[in-house]
């Protein structure tokens, strides 16, 4: 898979966002064939040497902050993730960040819930982010996150 970039020189180029994707196709379906599912100690995780790494170009405190997360959150009273699909649930949710954590409900593969739903900062740090932003940490925490 190949992705144009900009470079700094304002030339395009292209990046291998996965490097070796054929190798590591391979490693998936064999992963895949073997069970996959929850065991991830045989999973084909990628270790890409070359990705673009950009540093910010301003202090923290006048920057905003985005959160994605992988968590499974979603908001009580809708659909959650669906964690019996073969290939993973590819949907996301737009969250706002104000929420309380007694709305929040986390479906996923590969950790307990009821861990999470005791702590929602272990895997979505909202009240420390905010706490960031109030002491002028960070610039400004978005008002939505998705998950």
């Amino acid at each position: 898979m190949r992705i144009p970039i900009n470079s700094s020189l304002g030339d395009i180029c292209t990046l291998e966002t996965i490097e070796n994707i054929e190798d590591w196709r391979n490693q998936f379906s064999k992963w895949q064939q073997n069970g996959g599912g929850d065991d991830v100690s045989s999973y084909p995780f990628i270790k890409n040497k070359r990705a673009p790494f950009s540093p910010a170009r301003r202090a923290l405190p006048m920057l905003n902050l985005a959160l994605i997360s992988s968590a499974g959150a979603y908001l009580d009273g809708t659909a959650p993730f669906d964690t019996k699909s073969a290939d993973g649930d590819l949907s996301f949710r737009e969250i706002p960040s104000q929420i309380e954590a007694d709305d929040l409900r986390f479906s996923a593969r590969g950790y307990d819930p009821a861990a999470v739903e005791n702590d929602r900062n272990s895997l979505l740090p909202l009240d420390r982010l905010f706490e960031f932003e109030s002491n002028g940490i960070i610039g400004q925490l978005n008002s939505v996150f998705w998950s």
